[in-house]
């Protein structure tokens, strides 16, 4: 009898527990408080600014680079450095004018770097393999050279490489919105260059009535499966697209950030020269697609024209105090987003900095903030999300 009412207890108490969990996994998102969780790190003998490029698919294979150098290191997941070099530079296996992006593994043997002139391959040792130039001229008009917007899927390239068109109608302007293709997809068998991805008839952008402002559609992109996914930065939208049709997006999230200051489009046949205030308004700055159907958005809200006026004239005055002023207005950070609800921002401990490579929500690599942490060492940390 008392084995039976001990049994008893102990499956009550197992449903209870299971109750629970479950009940903490279908909790809202905008009733979570999510934070990173550090669980894990990569140390590196070297003392500089690296950051995390990229990891192999097998994961024991980490691409890092050093942003000041320009150098790129291979190292094995102990953090043993394997390769390193630089290929910036002129002449035969350089890579010109810098990289657009940060350089990723195209497969266990190569390397890719998008660059200015297009993309340039390396080995693991850093000889160079292959490179492949449009038959345009490349131009953009935004740089994050921490943006990973390059997507590989079979045997091809995408990514938003901007200038197909340039001559032709500049870059930007209501003739422009119109016309342009936002991605462009390189077959790697046929080195073949070929535009994809206009904007969206549900976009803002995709009018001929009136122009905005160029740096204010950068685009972003990441995959999953065999979907692509495209934001553009100054819209609260994600378009998903399948790969074998880029023309129409098949879905269309709608991002419902609490404040998320969008430009203005002028009536102008081009938006013309602009200000740095310009610049100060919500931007999506990368996004990731996650094993769990949701999204890591990193986004900023921006500023309004006042409050723009406002901070600016206190930083005149008082750097530090304008500065701390633009971080309590301007929020920033990450976010995860189902589709149809946002968490709050995702708090991180003070030692993690602004990168990070996304593998899965359970895996997240961030570099430190440099500068608050000094090492005579490189360390990258593990992070996965969780719910407090």
């Amino acid at each position: 009898m008392r084995y039976q009412l001990s049994l008893s207890i102990l499956i009550l108490l197992f449903i209870f527990a299971c109750s629970s969990k479950k009940e903490e996994t279908q909790k809202p998102l905008t009733e979570q408080q999510l934070r990173f969780e550090i669980y894990d790190s990569l140390v590196v003998d070297y003392l500089g600014n690296l950051y995390l490029a990229d990891i192999s698919e097998d994961g024991k294979t980490f691409l890092l680079i050093d942003q000041q150098t320009d150098t790129l290191f291979v190292t094995d997941s102990q953090g043993t450095i394997i390769h390193k070099f630089s290929k910036k530079g002129e002449g035969p296996g350089m890579y010109p004018e810098g990289r657009l992006g940060p350089p990723r593994f195209l497969n266990d043997e190569e390397i890719i770097i998008p660059s200015w002139k297009g993309f340039y391959l390396y080995s693991l040792s850093g000889n160079a393999t292959r490179s492949f130039s449009p038959e345009f001229n490349p131009t953009t008009s935004f740089v994050n050279q921490y943006d990973n917007s390059l997507v590989s899927y079979q045997e091809k390239i995408y990514y938003p490489l901007e200038g197909r068109i340039a001559n032709e109608l500049g870059v930007e302007g209501r003739e422009f919105q119109t016309k342009v293709r936002r991605v462009e997809v390189l077959d790697l068998s046929s080195g073949k260059f070929t535009p994809g991805i206009p904007f969206p008839k549900t976009s803002k952008f995709s009018t001929g009535e009136k122009s905005f402002l160029n740096v204010n559609y950068n685009t972003t992109l990441t995959s999953k499966d065999d979907s692509l996914y495209v934001a553009f930065r100054n819209e609260p939208v994600i378009y998903g697209y399948h790969f074998s049709q880029l023309d129409t997006p098949t879905t269309r999230y709608a991002i419902p950030f609490k404040e998320f200051i969008e430009k203005e489009p002028k009536d102008a046949e081009k938006f013309g020269p602009y200000e740095a205030r310009d610049l100060y308004v919500g931007a999506i700055n990368s996004f990731h697609r996650t094993e769990k159907k949701r999204f890591l958005i990193k986004y900023n809200r921006g500023l309004t024209d006042e409050e723009y006026q406002e901070i600016f004239a206190l930083i005149e005055k008082d750097q530090e105090a304008g500065f701390e002023k633009m971080r309590q207005i301007n929020t920033n950070g990450s976010i995860l987003f189902d589709g149809k609800s946002l968490s709050s921002l995702i708090k991180k401990p003070k030692s993690l900095g602004f990168t990070y490579e996304f593998i899965s929500e359970d895996e997240i690599w961030f570099s430190p903030d440099f500068e608050n942490v000094e090492n005579d060492y490189s360390v990258i940390y593990k992070t996965r999300i969780i719910s407090n």
